[in-house]
């Protein structure tokens, strides 16, 4: 009765001890969130905190961010993941505009000899200008870019917008890169952070 005892004496103990420490680490000023990995909600992960060596999953197929390229344009930000997987690079862009959370794919369109002018034509669909500019950028990871420099972009849309195209050159004397680009919901996406699995 005693070993009885002193066993459950001991449990509690060390309940006591687990609870304390957990709480100690999860309250750690700077400490991030414990995030699951594997969990199925869209809310598992931070889209703000999408980096190099996160794994971003898309339609069943997994990539891997090689890349981030951090836009700055008078004070108003975003990001630009480089997406590495088995069909390709991908890209995609995460902001906050006005307080609302817009992410988009991108997927380079090769070969198309295309630059920015009134309109352009791709696919037998015609696009029109709606935005265009230059934007001051640094680069992380593995972009293709310089670490950091200007970049020149044009977008453009269909007329009824269901259609959107992007213009980007990294240089004045580079060609214009064209991608085709689709908004996507948070809940289209998982992500596991490089971080969160130890």
């Amino acid at each position: 009765m005693g070993v009885v005892i002193l066993l459950l004496a001991l449990l509690v103990l060390v309940s006591i001890a687990g609870n304390v420490i957990l709480g100690r680490r999860t309250s750690t000023p700077g400490a991030l969130p414990l995030v699951d990995p594997l969990a199925a909600d869209s809310e598992a992960y931070d889209p703000l905190r999408i980096g190099v060596g996160d794994i971003v999953t898309y339609a069943g197929v997994d990539h891997v961010v090689g890349g981030t390229i951090n836009f700055d344009q008078e004070g108003f930000r975003w990001h630009e993941h480089l997406l590495d997987g088995p069909t390709g690079r991908r890209r995609l862009t995460v902001e906050y505009d006005e307080g609302e959370l817009e992410m988009t794919l991108w997927t380079r369109c090769e070969g198309t000899g295309l630059a920015p002018g009134d309109d352009v034509v791709l696919d037998n669909r015609v696009y029109r200008q709606v935005k265009s500019g230059a934007v001051q950028f640094t680069a992380e990871g593995t972009t293709g870019t310089a670490p950091s420099g200007s970049m020149d972009y044009a977008d453009y849309a269909t007329a009824d917008r269901s259609g959107l195209l992007a213009f980007e050159r990294w240089a004045k004397t580079a060609s214009w890169e064209v991608s085709t680009v689709r908004a996507v919901t948070r809940g289209e996406l998982t992500v596991i952070h490089a971080g969160s699995v130890e």
